[in-house]
């Protein structure tokens, strides 16, 4: 195969950082040969912004022309263009949360068989370094996990609570560590703020394992890090920002580029057919854990 061609859907925030990772690192392999906003003229307007091309319509975008997509767009839409590209042949990087119901991930997932094709879902934490490092060195039963992870942007438009637009990052590495069998949980937040803004989870699993996440958008400085205690005595502590492991005060690691590493991993499994780190289905019950701890704020 010659360089990859790409198309990313959705080219903000989230859609210009890959399109940055892309011609930093990937630039020898790999080609963004076009993006796709909500309107034409939306699409041409930031294609000169980026000095690459673009789409009009998604209907555009096909095996002819693309050989694979970044869907980048609000999480309402992933599974609607996610399953469109998916049934034409085209393998998708879909942007957390894979969509917004399990009925959405379904969709998605039947799309990818239908058109054999894959899915691998943007949870970039999985790909941090630190992370990556931590369950190498964990050797023994998780006793207790504690973490953070707080935004500036204190404006939330979507109307989906800060749990499945925030706290789903830590809520993926947790699901990796301890699975799904959760024995009880509360949900709680401050009194001042709405659940778009603010949440305290409290987890216990039947292993005996507890779990407390906050997730806050606020106004104040960033604080994005998470303690786990294995049964050993040791205690480890990532600093997300600075891509950071230490185990007992010592570094372990630190640095290195977690989409960097998605985008490798997105890359390796187009060209040669690989297993995403995180799988569909796994992807599809971090949705289904988001979804129960919300179901306590309904």
């Amino acid at each position: 195969m010659d360089k990859l061609r790409i198309a990313i859907i959705g080219c903000r925030n989230m859609g210009q950082k890959h399109l940055k990772t892309l011609r930093e690192n990937f630039a020898d392999i790999a080609d963004v040969v076009g993006i796709l906003n909500s309107t034409p003229e939306s699409s041409a307007q930031r294609a000169a912004e980026l000095c690459v091309p673009y789409f009009t319509d998604i209907d555009e975008i096909n095996k002819n022309k693309v050989d694979a997509a970044i869907v980048s767009t609000p999480a309402s839409t992933h599974a609607a263009i996610g399953e469109k590209l998916l049934l034409r042949g085209i393998p998708c990087l879909i942007e957390k949360p894979l969509a917004t119901t399990l009925d959405g991930c379904e969709k998605l997932i039947s799309a990818a068989k239908s058109g054999k094709s894959l899915i691998v879902t943007g949870h970039t934490e999985n790909y941090n370094p630190a992370v990556i490092r931590l369950k190498k060195e964990l050797h023994s039963p998780i006793v207790c996990i504690r973490g953070i992870r707080t935004s500036r942007n204190a404006t939330n438009i979507t109307g989906i609570s800060v749990i499945q637009e925030l706290m789903i990052h830590d809520l993926a590495i947790v699901y990796s560590l301890l699975g799904n069998d959760l024995a009880k949980f509360t949900v709680n937040k401050r009194p001042d703020l709405g659940w778009e803004n603010h949440a305290i989870v409290k987890m216990k699993y039947k292993n005996g394992a507890s779990v407390e996440l906050e997730a806050l958008r606020e106004n104040r400085e960033v604080e994005r890090f998470m303690d786990i205690n294995d049964n050993d005595g040791n205690i480890f502590h990532i600093d997300f920002m600075e891509r950071r492991l230490l185990k007992n005060g010592q570094i372990l690691t630190e640095g290195g580029n977690s989409l960097q590493n998605e985008l490798a991993d997105f890359i390796d499994c187009v060209k040669n057919g690989g297993t995403p780190q995180v799988e569909t289905r796994e992807a599809m019950n971090i949705l289904k854990l988001c979804l129960h701890l919300e179901s306590e704020i309904k």
